[in-house]
Parts: C-alpha cells; sequence; structure tokens
C-alpha cells in the first residue's frame, strides 16, 4: 500500500510540472502572436503615413504648378535655397519664418495633422537643362523645386530629428513650358 501512494504522489507532481510546462508554451506562442499582430499594425500605419504623404506632395508639386502658370516673374519671385511652407489650405507659399521650426509647427498639415509639408526653389539649376547636359547657360536653364513632405511616429528615433520620414518630389519649371500665345 505504501509503494501505490508513493507512485501516485510521483504522478501528481510530473502532471502538475506538465501543466505548467503546457501553460508556459502558451504564454509563450500567445506572446508571439501578439508581437507579430502589433509589428503589423504599426507598419500598416507607417504605410498609410507613406501614401498620405505622397499625396499632400503632389498636391503641393501641382500648387508650385499652379504658380508658375500664373506667370514666371511670380514664380521666380521666390528667393532659391529658401523654406517656404504650404499649409492646409495654401492660397501661396509663406516663408518658414523660424529656421529652428519646421512647417509642420507653423503650418501643419491637416491643420493639427502630424505632416510638413516645404517647398524649396533652385532658380537657374544646373539640373534643369534643356538639353540634360548640367553644361547650358545661365539664361536657359529652369528652376528646381523640390516639395519634401516629413512626419514624425513612434518609429523615429528619441534625441534625433522630430521628423524622421520624408517623401520628396523634384521636377524641373522653364518659362518655354508655358503656353506661348500667337
Amino acid at each position: 500500500m505504501e509503494d501505490f501512494n508513493k507512485n501516485q504522489r510521483v504522478e501528481a507532481g510530473q502532471t502538475l510540472l506538465e501543466i505548467l510546462l503546457a501553460f508556459s508554451v502558451s504564454i509563450l506562442v500567445l506572446s508571439a502572436i501578439i508581437v507579430g499582430i502589433t509589428t503589423s499594425l504599426s507598419n500598416t500605419q507607417y504605410t498609410k503615413n507613406q501614401n498620405l504623404a505622397n499625396s499632400y506632395a503632389q498636391e503641393g508639386m501641382a500648387i508650385v504648378r499652379q504658380i508658375r502658370d500664373s506667370g514666371w516673374a511670380t514664380f521666380t519671385s521666390y528667393a532659391s535655397n529658401t523654406a517656404y511652407c504650404l499649409g492646409p489650405s495654401p492660397i501661396g507659399l509663406v516663408p518658414l519664418t523660424l529656421p529652428a521650426l519646421n512647417c509642420g509647427v507653423q503650418s501643419p498639415v491637416p491643420a493639427g495633422g502630424i505632416f510638413s509639408r516645404e517647398v524649396k526653389f533652385v532658380h537657374q539649376s544646373p539640373d534643369c537643362c534643356p538639353d540634360n547636359t548640367n553644361t547650358c547657360a545661365n539664361n536657359v536653364r529652369g528652376s528646381q523645386a523640390t516639395v519634401k513632405v516629413s512626419w514624425s511616429d513612434n518609429k523615429c528615433p528619441t534625441g534625433g530629428s522630430p521628423l524622421c520620414h520624408k517623401v520628396e518630389l523634384i521636377t524641373c519649371f522653364s518659362n518655354l513650358d508655358q503656353k506661348q500665345l500667337p
């Protein structure tokens, strides 16, 4: 009888150990699933923000094109290598008032949003030669416009740039692009 009780206690201890082991494995599997779902959601949000930023950059380039179409003199009146902000309801370009700030602080897109939209011009850019040689005369060089949309999220490293993600569109405009009146 004594041997029977001893074997029963060993089996009870072994069963308890098996239950604890199965419980631990279950917790590890659930944790892995949760981490996978969290990572997937984070990547989905990043992709959504990147697509929005690309749309805002295209919209910004369309606004720059409208400014160019309104008159070459107006277009070239924007200073080279100066950051201009495009806000949520652009009537024109607004110079970035404090270089320490970004356009997201001055004119976030959409209003109260996480995106910063900035435009810079380089007039008479060697990258905008009509013959693609970069060696054309200054008077035939076009103007390069760069629209940059930046944003921040939880993937940005701490202590780095507050806006660590960006989408940039660069294009050249020239006075020759305007329709000539007959």
